[in-house]
């Protein structure tokens, strides 16, 4: 088994500081290289999200993948295109969906699908820390 821990992201906010779950996360473009990414860690979305910027630094044509539109809180669409792509948590390498909104505008946010189903994920508030344990 193998456990990676990310500490959480403290960030300025209207109620003062808060903080928030994170991940390390490695994306591989289409020509090769490997690109760090801090998604927040969200249990409550289905899908990855990332916005479009990170698929042009990705090499992706955003407009290349398949349509579908996210529907968030408060039932606001966000046009997105899902495109696959390698993901690296730790040394695990995994095969994921990932949805490219069609705006800047909105977190990098890192769902369940392709990924919750190879790792324990454990939200420590005590610790402000996430775990990713492998269930090998």
């Amino acid at each position: 088994m193998k456990r990676y821990v990310f500490k959480y992201s403290s960030e300025p906010s209207k109620y003062g500081i808060v903080h928030r779950p994170i991940a390390h996360v490695y994306l591989q473009s289409k020509d090769g290289p490997w690109y760090l990414f801090y998604p927040y860690v969200d249990s409550g979305a289905d899908t990855s999200l990332f916005p479009r910027s990170d698929a042009q630094l990705l090499k992706l044509n955003l407009y290349e993948g398949n349509y579908s539109p996210i529907v968030g809180i408060g039932r606001v669409m966000i046009p997105a295109y899902v495109h696959s792509v390698k993901m690296k948590i730790g040394e695990t390498v995994l095969n994921v969906r990932v949805a490219f909104a069609d705006s800047d505008e909105i977190p990098r946010l890192l769902g369940r699908r392709d990924i919750f189903r190879y790792f324990k994920v454990t939200f420590d508030e005590l610790k402000l820390q996430t775990i990713f344990e492998t269930y090998e």
